[in-house]
């Protein structure tokens, strides 16, 4: 079965989930709701106030990995204005990009493709799943705050990169919010419990009132201010598909805004490393396991040192890339942390042929003028998160040619 036929199926099931939840509803609160599935730019003027843009659409380059054999290539692609929606009548949660209306009939929803594909997937732990104009939600109870609030919620608030780069980064554009500092700013609470994630929150929101939401309610404003995203990833795709460098939306200025202020914001009293020249960046996340401990052998047998990040507080992590002159590691969320590197210095990770013109980590690489590397290695399977084992010879010989450049 291909994806179109699924996402027919998975239509063709949604409807008839709606007229069974909406049956049930007579005679008990339904756990789960079908809504309407709407992209935001498309909402109704009778749910906003207002809306406005702040910075227009643009052309990005985006830049593709590149390896030793193969050169850096660029592509051109349109990232979506940044736009502030002032919503009314609605509902929201911190850890998703959408909206639900009171009557729970309908779903705004921040759309990040700009083609007809059915291959993208905006599911959260609260959207349970979608098809292209029907999704399913849990139905939690609503809590209504007499106030006004800006939403700084999004997709993967537990993630470094998805916080930092899609999140944080709309805090720039407060200034164009009359009197925001009298707001509530509204936040998952998991960010709360991230010790690194909330220093980071309060780099960029020392002086405003800020208030930390759980997922297991939807909540109510007088009015609802929200401001779409400067980055944006493509939160996943469906089995089966490449990984294409379109997926990733990244603005150079709204980079360079996020550097900035974490340098401004980083404090060296609470820095309690010594400077490493070679970093090897070790992980211990039972995700996407590989053979470590054979492969760090042979970094360290180069001259590089261990580092676990997860052990670092947000200074330190700052302060070590941006004193390495030699970074590698697998690829993921560590790699974040190129916004701090300093200028030529040199990386490497590796990826998982599986996903293709990954064009993240590449791309922030490009903007910081960080010289990173890719060794690409071959997957069999679909699955972008299995466990893989790196050829030791081959990494070796990666790691020659990078400290011989």
């Amino acid at each position: 079965m291909d994806n179109r036929e699924q996402i027919e199926n998975l239509e063709k099931q949604l409807i008839f989930l709606r007229k069974k939840y909406y049956v049930k509803s007579f005679f008990r609160k339904a756990k789960r709701l079908v809504t309407d599935f709407i992209p935001l730019n498309l909402i109704n003027s009778s749910y906003f106030i207002k809306r406005y843009i702040v910075k227009k659409s643009e052309d990005v380059d985006i830049f593709l990995p590149k390896t030793f054999l193969k050169p850096q290539v660029s592509v051109k692609t349109n990232v979506n204005a940044v736009e502030i929606f002032v919503l009314k009548d609605i509902l929201c949660i911190p850890n998703s990009t959408y909206f639900l209306e009171i009557k729970k009939g309908k779903i705004f929803y921040e759309k990040w493709h700009s083609d007809n594909r059915i291959i993208y997937v905006y599911n959260t732990t609260n959207l349970v799943q979608h098809s292209i104009t029907l999704a399913k939600v849990k139905n939690y109870k609503k809590i209504t705050f007499s106030t006004e609030g800006i939403f700084l919620g999004g997709i993967f608030t537990f993630n470094y990169y998805h916080f930092f780069t899609e999140i944080l980064s709309k805090i720039e554009f407060f200034k164009y919010i009359p009197d925001s500092k009298n707001k509530i700013i509204i936040v998952d609470k998991k960010v709360e419990e991230i010790e690194n994630l909330k220093e980071l929150l309060l780099f960029f929101l020392k002086d405003y009132k800020i208030l930390f939401l759980g997922h297991e309610n939807y909540y109510q404003f007088d009015k609802l201010w929200h401001i779409t995203s400067p980055n944006y990833t493509i939160p996943n795709i469906m089995p089966g598909e490449k990984y294409e460098s379109g997926f990733t939306k990244l603005s150079k200025d709204s980079l360079e805004y996020l550097r900035k202020t974490s340098f401004e914001n980083l404090n060296y009293q609470k820095v309690n490393i010594k400077p490493i020249e070679k970093v090897f960046i070790s992980r211990k996340s039972e995700f996407r396991k590989y053979n470590e401990e054979e492969i760090a052998k042979i970094a360290k047998n180069h001259g590089f040192e261990e580092v676990f990040f997860e052990e670092l507080n947000i200074h330190e992590q700052i302060f070590l890339m941006n004193n390495a002159d030699y970074i590698i590691g697998p690829s993921g969320a560590a790699w974040t942390n190129i916004l701090f590197t300093k200028p030529n210095a040199k990386g490497l990770t590796w990826l998982s042929s599986v996903w293709g013109d990954f064009s993240i980590y590449s791309t922030m690489a490009k903007h910081m003028n960080f010289d990173l590397f890719f060794y690409i290695y071959p997957q069999v399977s679909e699955d972008f998160h299995e466990d893989y084992s790196l050829d030791p010879e081959i990494f070796s010989d990666q790691i020659q040619k990078l400290l011989t450049l």
